[in-house]
């Protein structure tokens, strides 16, 4: 049975009992106050007419002043509560983000799992701070206002609790609806959101292709979705406003009509019946703001379900491994099955292989055969769905997160810098390395001619995603950020497509003869053509393993794509492969140093 979503909700708080137990105290103590001043009022005439009036000013002003004291701490410690609880919050939605595996990421898409770390958090925060406070501040009063009602008139209290249900089923029911519809809109904002993200990722793209008109329709075609369901939210809110209102404006006749009969009877006296119509005036606007702001705070349970859903995710993942030991870089892959979710045919099947310690293996094949899938599950960022990944003898999982990633590091095809300066990115991860390590690591990746020429060198910030710098200039970089970590395997997924001739020769040199393993992934013959072993990936399957010099010749055609053209690959494995120059497009990037404009 699926846990409460109110219960869950009311979870959140449970790290700050202690100063939720303090605003609870000061709350009461302040609508105690709040509550007896109605008492007090209804005596200031007889104080006055016995010439006290000392009595009747200090009374008034220490019980008014001492309520406004302690609403004040009340809503000052609430607010600092809220914030710390949902700033948790946030860094837990993102910490799951973080663990999470790529495909289940990919499934949920850029724009979703974005409105999960922010827009979900963000609204759920907003409605609670406007909610749930002043809920709690009516619910005391309600509850504290019942005493002297039960006190001056017990029949009318008694018929004023027995209407009550009727008031908080129908309160309950409409609830559900903005709950519900709560989870819809966010849904659609997720939607929206992933839109938008498509589309400025893929800017040039849209704008090569003149598509500016159809995206923005796109986009509008998701919001207004967005609207339509925030237009039912609405009036879902005003039904119930208009009703609840009504509700209890009915009750109040009532009780006139009634309390009348009763002084009419003898039962209450005019003095009793206009103290308690005092009292179930104040009763009936706490009630009515209490139907007016339970949706809303229905709304925020609602919004905070898909955060619930998503960190429940995290929570069933498999639990790290712990071994840490000294790697001595034996890789192997036994028997490795692997399919995407969206994809009946496998992209990897079967696929053995096996690098040893301070040996380069290529990897060579067509676009689709699965290279970068390989790439992927060898870093663990995938799992395989049969077979097993083993470093030295054990399994990748394994092993502590931690220590794998300081001992298999990779240059991706297309890295990816952050807004940082280049010092951050080249050392990112590695534990805080020195200018020293840090420049002798560019230096070794071809990056510290151009770094140098730049007015701050190694401070200098690169901008979003490495913007300021040139493919060439991130690659370098990139291949520096590996190196730092002198791990004992290097996975290379086309490490220098982008290097002008030069660098790449260098780069090569540092890189393939250094006495680790290297796994190396290319579509180019004359890199492949520098490893110790290559493995031709075909459909899928390992198709060749041997002596370069041997599969690569050009009257060799092992390496070529299958007649069946299988292209199942997922994974960006879109490098244009040629044969008989093993060259890709651009590959002659100029490294002149300076940053591009």
């Amino acid at each position: 049975m699926a846990p409460d979503p109110s219960r869950r909700f009311l979870s959140l708080f449970r790290p700050e009992q202690r100063r939720c137990t303090i605003v609870a105290g000061l709350m009461v103590a302040s609508v105690l106050a709040e509550v007896t001043i109605p008492y007090f009022t209804g005596h200031v005439t007889d104080w006055v007419a016995s010439e006290d009036e000392m009595v009747a000013i200090s009374s008034l002003a220490l019980l008014g002043l001492t309520s406004a004291i302690t609403e004040f701490i009340c809503d000052a410690t609430y607010t600092g509560t809220l914030s710390r609880v949902f700033g948790h919050l946030h860094g837990r939605v993102f910490a799951a983000v973080l663990r999470r595996d790529l495909l289940s990421l990919r499934a949920l898409g850029a724009g979703a799992v974005t409105s999960r770390v922010t827009t979900d958090v963000d609204v759920t925060h907003e409605a609670v701070a406007n909610a749930l406070l002043l809920l709690l501040w009516e619910l005391a009063r309600a509850t504290l206002l019942l005493v002297p009602m039960a006190w001056v008139a017990p029949a009318l209290a008694t018929t004023t609790l027995l209407a009550m249900p009727v008031l908080l089923l129908l309160a309950r029911a409409m609830g559900s609806v903005q709950q519900g519809l709560s989870q819809r809109v966010q849904e659609a904002l997720a939607g929206a959101t992933r839109v938008a993200m498509e589309t400025f990722q893929a800017m040039a793209t849209v704008r090569g292709f003149s598509f500016e008109a159809g995206a923005a329709k796109r986009y509008l075609q998701q919001l207004q979705q967005v609207h339509r369901l925030e237009a039912t939210q609405a009036i879902t809110y005003a039904a119930t406003g208009w009703t609840s209102g009504f509700l209890a404006l009915a009750l109040k006749l009532g009780l006139l009509y009634y309390g009348g009969q009763m002084v009419a009877a003898g039962t209450i006296t005019t003095g009793d019946l206009v103290t308690f119509l005092i009292y179930q005036t104040q009763f009936s606007s706490t009630v009515e703001v209490l139907l007016r702001y339970y949706p809303r705070m229905t709304k925020a349970v609602g919004s905070s379900e898909k955060i619930f859903e998503f960190l429940d995710e995290d929570e069933q993942r498999a639990p790290e491994g712990t071994l840490e030991p000294k790697v001595q870089g034996h890789l192997k892959l036994e028997d490795v099955w692997f399919s995407y979710p969206e994809q009946q045919e496998p992209v990897l099947k079967g696929v053995s292989l096996e690098l040893l310690p301070g040996q380069v293996l290529a990897v060579v094949g067509a676009p689709g055969t699965g290279k970068s899938t390989l790439v992927s599950l060898v870093l663990r960022l995938i799992e395989p769905h049969r077979g097993r990944v083993l470093l030295d003898g054990h399994p990748l999982p394994a092993y502590r997160h931690l220590h794998l990633r300081q001992q298999v590091a990779v240059v991706p095809q297309e890295p990816l810098l952050f807004s940082r300066s280049l010092h951050a990115n080249i050392s990112y991860g590695s534990g805080g390395r020195s200018r020293a390590q840090v420049t002798a690591a560019a230096r070794r990746a071809g990056a510290d001619p151009f770094i140098s020429r730049l007015p701050r060198g190694y401070d200098t910030e690169v901008g979003d995603l490495g913007t300021q710098l040139s493919g060439g200039q991130r690659q370098a970089v990139a291949i520096a950020r590996a190196l730092v970590r002198d791990p004992r395997v290097l996975v290379l997924d086309e490490p220098t497509s982008a290097l002008d001739a030069k660098t790449s020769m260098q780069v090569e040199q540092e890189v393939l003869s250094a006495g680790r393993s290297v796994l190396l992934v290319t579509g180019r013959v004359a890199l492949a053509l520098r490893a110790q072993r290559v493995a031709v990936l075909a459909g899928g399957r390992l198709r060749e393993l041997g002596n370069p010099t041997e599969l690569l010749r050009p009257e060799n055609r092992c390496w070529e794509p299958p007649e069946d053209g299988d292209t199942a690959d997922q994974d960006g494995d879109t490098e244009r492969w040629d044969g008989d120059t093993g060259s890709r497009d651009g590959d002659t990037e100029n490294m002149d140093g300076d940053m591009k404009r």
